[in-house]
């Protein structure tokens, strides 16, 4: 049976395709380095894309947590042992001491081979801890610091109190730093103030520290340069400072990765996220020496999310309280500076109760427009609005504002009609009800000087209690042993 000209064409094509597909892998293989394959036996971690599976540090734990003074005992105990001639031979301490003395000799690659081969061969034995720790101490020496920072990662979830958790927080700083291209942490003092009169017409300049910075999309390979990932540096570096403060919260760098944090955000425009971690950083670090910042750069990133007076005016509410706590809590902040933003916030408030009078009176509604104006006069009665406010009022009339609880229109601009009196109660026989004027009474005779009436008070006089056949009063109440007392009367 013979092959069809139709069949030996598309068996050629399919050929061909196998081959051009083969071709393009080899040629982005060398254009990577073979290295980068062989140099890991792990996986690829500087491969990893950003839609790739969640980092260890999404679901941290708390098991096995030591305290801070229990880590820093440990970390001395190891140092010790370590500087000692006297230690005791354990599970895998020869094959540690040959890894070590490579890693010593500079021999970082060979190093890093043998303590992996300690890791999984003692799996339950505590030298994994130190062996998992120098892998990483072996990558970060060659500047593989995306295949550091997951094994440094995989070091705090398996310990999680760690005796070299203080060595590993600093790594994971310097790592972070150097992918963010050494940014400078913001000053409070250094932002501009938010043009709250047109939100979102500009924005205000951040202060610049000289230096140039390569921006790169997230989904752009890196293919040359080995200390940083093939994909998305700047996340990867926002992960290794979630990672410092969410295993070491009580170290000291745990305030500075949430600042640096904080400060990538306002840079990058992110102001929900650097309003949510300069939160997070007041309340749990109040002693940090950039708490005073936290605020200011928190009442600034709050306003910049302030989008005009038809939205929700919860962000100035809270930029208020932010602003006249930082007055009370830090008496050398530029007060008047606070002051000054404190008194646009109040106008931004101001201007979002008038819009909602004009919201009212555009639907045809006067009596809520009226409403409105009275609430904007008791809240803001010192600002620009209210005057329009009562002018509005005024202009509306009595028959939409007979409904409020007070009317704050201007005087002057009240109707010049006489507006009716109340009806009034009419009684016959009454003097001074039932007629427009009143009538006018009598003025009572004088007395005579002797005969002078006590000034009337509107209450009579209480009666005196007396003993039959006695001017005096009682003055006792006589007890039981004594006779019947006598009668008494009004």
């Amino acid at each position: 049976m013979t092959m069809s000209t139709y069949d030996r064409l598309n068996k050629t094509s399919r050929v061909f395709r196998t081959v051009v597909q083969a071709l393009i892998l080899s040629v982005c293989i060398s254009a990577t380095g073979c290295a980068m394959f062989s140099d890991r036996s792990t996986g690829l971690s500087a491969w990893k894309p950003p839609w790739s599976k969640k980092s260890v540090t999404d679901d941290p734990t708390i098991d096995n947590v030591r305290g801070p003074m229990q880590r820093v005992l440990q970390t001395a105990m190891w140092k010790k042992e370590r500087e000692s001639n006297f230690i005791k031979p354990g599970v895998g301490a020869t094959e540690y001491k040959k890894a070590q003395e490579l890693f010593d000799a500079k021999n970082y690659k060979e190093a890093e081979k043998e303590f992996k081969a300690i890791v999984k061969k003692f799996k339950n034995d505590p030298i994994r801890e130190d062996a998992q720790f120098m892998i990483a101490e072996c990558q970060f020496a060659r500047k593989r610091y995306s295949w550091a920072q997951d094994s440094y990662d995989q070091l705090l979830v398996d310990f999680p109190s760690t005796r070299h958790l203080d060595q590993t927080t600093k790594r994971m700083f310097t790592i972070a730093r150097h992918w963010l291209q050494d940014p400078s942490i913001i000053s409070g003092s250094e932002v501009q103030q938010v043009n709250l009169e047109e939100p979102g017409s500009d924005s205000p300049e951040l202060p610049d520290d000289g230096k140039k910075r390569s921006s790169r999309w997230a989904l752009v390979p890196n293919l040359f340069d080995r200390s940083r990932p093939v994909f998305d540096t700047e996340n990867r570096a926002l992960e290794a400072l979630k990672s410092i403060w969410l295993h070491d919260p009580t170290g000291p760098l745990a305030d500075d990765a949430l600042m640096l944090t904080a400060s990538h955000y306002l840079q990058k425009g992110r102001y929900m996220d650097a309003d949510r971690t300069f939160g997070l950083l007041r309340e749990e670090y109040p002693k940090s020496p950039h708490l005073k910042d936290a605020f200011m750069l928190g009442t600034h990133v709050k306003l910049m999310s302030y989008q005009g007076p038809r939205y929700d005016a919860t962000v100035l509410d809270d930029a208020g309280n932010l602003k006249e706590t930082t007055l009370r809590m830090f008496p050398n902040a530029d007060k008047q500076r606070l002051k000054t933003e404190l008194q646009k916030i109040e106008y931004a408030k101001a201007k979002r109760e008038w819009e909602t009078v004009q919201y009212w009176m555009r639907r045809s509604k006067p009596k809520s427009a009226a409403v409105y104006c009275n609430l904007l006069i008791e809240h803001y009665p010192t600002s620009p609005f209210a005057n329009q406010a009562r002018d509005l009022l005024a202009e509306l009339g009595r028959d939409n504002t007979n409904h409020l609880w007070a009317n704050y229109a201007v005087p002057g601009k009240k109707s010049a009609e006489k507006e009716p009196e109340p009806s009034r109660f009419s009684l016959p026989g009454i003097p001074g009800f039932g007629s427009d004027e009143p009538k006018a009474v009598p003025a009572p005779s004088k007395a005579p000087a002797e005969q002078a009436p006590a000034e009337d008070t509107g209450l009579e006089p209480p009666a005196r209690l007396r003993l039959d056949g006695l001017d005096e009063p009682i003055r006792r109440i006589p007890s039981d042993g004594e006779p019947e007392p006598a009668r008494i009367q009004l």
